[in-house]
């Protein structure tokens, strides 16, 4: 699932202020993090940042597949923030209502919205996912000991009252 990208493969996680680079096979999809992308090159002058090329899910079923942890729940605000491949992630206290897969533990969770890498500075161009009092469905994985939405633009799918669940 990893997508290798400019041959560096990229260590380090969550809470770290920059991952470290280690030179890898540009062939291999090597990697110790559980959640899709890949790591790219350092940045002259900037540090070391991970450029990833996230994957793209068909369907809620292959996100629901792919997850660690996927729950029902609503974003009670921010609590924080933490750093993965280079960038600040935004960290979130959900009040889970149903966990559909996995087990993350009791009560509400800390989970932080995976950002999109290499944006010039803006962490959620599109907006934080997390940063809603909508009712949602999460797709979550673990790196570092800590919850990460599954991608930037994937982890998080809008759930009203009433609505079907879209995967078995």
């Amino acid at each position: 699932m990893l997508l290798p990208s400019c041959g560096d493969k990229v260590t380090g996680g969550p809470g770290t202020a920059e991952p470290t680079p280690n030179s890898a096979s540009a062939n291999s999809a090597t990697s110790t993090s559980s959640i899709p992308g890949s790591a790219s090159s350092p940045v002259t002058g900037g540090g070391t940042v991970a450029c990833v090329d996230w994957v793209r899910f068909e369907t809620p079923q292959d996100q629901y597949d792919k997850a660690s942890v996927v729950l029902i729940g609503t974003s009670v605000g921010r609590v924080g923030e933490t750093s993965i491949y280079g960038s600040k992630a935004a960290t979130h206290l959900v009040e889970v209502e149903q966990v559909l897969k996995g087990n993350p533990g009791e009560g509400d969770l800390r989970i932080s919205s995976m950002p999109p890498t290499c944006t010039g500075g803006e962490t959620y161009p599109g907006g934080d996912p997390l940063d809603t009092a909508q009712r949602v469905i999460i797709f979550a994985t673990k790196q570092g000991g800590e919850w990460f939405t599954q991608t930037p633009a994937q982890g998080v799918l809008p759930f009203p009252l009433g609505a079907e669940i879209p995967f078995h």
